[in-house]
């Protein structure tokens, strides 16, 4: 993926689900801004450097937050072509737009919200293609199939049923369960990355929760 000329690092997005459906509220990714480590320069001091044009900066920037990233895709669209075109997608986005961020010590939240966008469009595209006959059956990915090789099939199993639950709600109240009970995002986080206020991640989560445990049994 290169729009319009410009081409971030290569991701790394192999992305396991470290809990069982049974535990499955908590998987960490960080999506709080980080302070800089040791001597490395803040979030707002790259995004300077970058909108004057230092590709060093960018690629910092790129750099420290690319697993955030990285993690809300595969989390929503699966392992594959589209998480990474997501994340590629994101972040070209992001630093052609970075002058329009108001607040550069946000620009992990706005990379998310941006590859939160990136995920619904091709969200609209998939069901297009289902109304058109052009993309048969359902999805072919989910948390079953980003869980690991040694989970239990009773845990698969119940994972399958969260999937099905997921799958039958529109896709901002699949969006904001995800990155609530499954990255840990905190609800003010749900909310920037969603581009929605807190009362509607309220609304959402609390619909989508209702759902899962009533096709799940009891999950999250």
């Amino acid at each position: 993926m290169a729009a319009r000329g410009r081409r971030m690092p290569e991701a790394t997005l192999a992305v396991d689900l470290r809990v069982g459906a049974a535990a499955i509220g908590r998987v960490p990714s960080a999506p709080s801004p980080r302070p800089a480590a040791g001597g490395a320069e803040p979030d707002a001091a790259l995004v300077r450097a970058a909108c004057r044009g230092e590709r060093g900066a960018e690629e910092q920037l790129y750099r420290r937050h690319v697993e955030a990233v990285a993690a809300v895709a595969v989390r929503l669209l699966g392992r594959g072509g589209e998480a990474e075109d997501v994340v590629q997608d994101s972040f070209v986005t992001a630093l052609e737009r970075l002058p329009q961020l108001r607040e550069p010590e946000l620009f992990r939240a706005w990379v998310v919200r941006i590859a939160v966008s990136h995920v619904h469009r091709r969200f609209r595209r998939q069901r297009l293609l289902r109304l058109l006959g052009l993309q048969r059956g359902g999805p072919t990915t989910g948390l079953v199939a980003q869980a690991l090789p040694s989970l239990p099939q009773d845990s698969r199993l119940e994972l399958a049923r969260i999937d099905a639950a997921l799958h039958e709600l529109p896709a901002g109240q699949r969006v904001c369960w995800v990155l609530r009970h499954v990255e840990g995002y905190e609800l003010l986080e749900v909310a920037r990355a969603c581009d929605v206020s807190l009362a509607t991640v309220k609304r959402w989560l609390a619909r989508a929760e209702a759902r899962v445990r009533a096709v799940a049994g009891g999950a999250p």
